[in-house]
């Protein structure tokens, strides 16, 4: 008896020491990835994470799907295993360069700030919008909208506030860059009657979403001169498709809507009845002396 109570205090020891269960810890790639309630990409969002940010996966699933619970707030959501690396990734960080700088909950400046960032304050870019930036604060990992022009990728010159005030605008019109129209930024719109979205940029790879002529989407990469990633603005669903069926205005005639070898459809110019030539005759007949 007392040998088996000794054994069995010797197992409790022997696990009260051993390394703990190294977890499986992954980091999020692309700019802004959507946590979804289910697996698949018509699942609602229930949160986001951003580029770098750490996750925890909780389950796999054999169709690529992966549950993980995000390190920055919590949220836990499924997402694919390729938008995530194994590998810790750097994040481009900026730096604020006007004190007291409003941090928006929308990109207006009709929009009540919920708090104010102070000058040095360090942040990491997150989606850029006509002249506004959606930005992730690295001191308390809150979210919100600013003007690009009080960011700054170096640190801020010593100076008093007033200056400051002055050399850096808060108006989004005045940022150092003009803003980009929405086309610009990267929206554009399905020129075709049917678009597959796909896994990988292959033409045989997993369908994702299949889109219709006029969907609206936003560029995020390209492969190639071919290949472009997008996403459905609609849904938040991501994925691979042919550059071609793309245009920057939405298409309003039959006659732009781009066919299978990208080229938009043409009207074929109607034939015109033959009509005898007048100055032509079957014979000719030599003329009189």
């Amino acid at each position: 008896m007392l040998q088996t109570l000794l054994l069995i205090l010797l197992l409790v020891f022997i696990n009260a020491c051993a390394a703990p269960v190294k977890q499986n810890v992954l980091y999020s790639i692309p700019t802004v990835t959507y946590l979804r309630e289910c697996p698949d990409y018509d699942c609602q969002v229930v949160g986001e994470i951003f580029n770098g940010d750490q996750v925890l996966v909780l389950n796999k699933t054999d169709t690529g799907w992966w549950r993980v619970q995000s390190e920055r707030d919590q949220k836990i959501g499924w997402t694919q295993r390729d938008l995530l690396s194994e590998s810790q990734i750097s994040v481009k960080e900026y730096i604020i360069a006007k004190d007291g700088t409003p941090l928006r909950d929308s990109p207006s400046q009709d929009m009540v700030s919920r708090t104010n960032l102070a000058l040095g304050d360090r942040i990491q870019k997150l989606v850029e919008r006509n002249g506004w930036w959606r930005v992730l604060v690295e001191k308390d990992k809150s979210i919100g909208w600013i003007p690009a022009g009080v960011a700054s990728e170096l640190p801020p010159k010593p100076t008093t506030t007033a200056t400051m005030i002055k050399t850096v605008s808060e108006e989004p019109g005045q940022a150092a860059s003009p803003a980009k129209p929405d086309s610009e930024a990267g929206q554009l719109f399905v020129a075709a009657e049917n678009v597959t979205l796909h896994l990988i940029p292959f033409k045989e790879s997993k369908v994702i979403r299949e889109l219709t002529i006029n969907d609206k989407v936003v560029k995020i990469s390209q492969s190639g001169s071919e290949w472009i990633k997008v996403r459905y603005l609609e849904t938040g669903a991501e994925g691979w498709a042919l550059a071609h069926y793309f245009k920057e205005t939405p298409v309003k005639a039959r006659a732009q809507i781009v066919t299978e070898k990208g080229k938009a459809q043409k009207k074929s110019p109607e034939k015109k009845p033959l009509t005898p030539d007048p100055f032509k005759s079957e014979t000719l007949e030599p003329e009189g002396m």
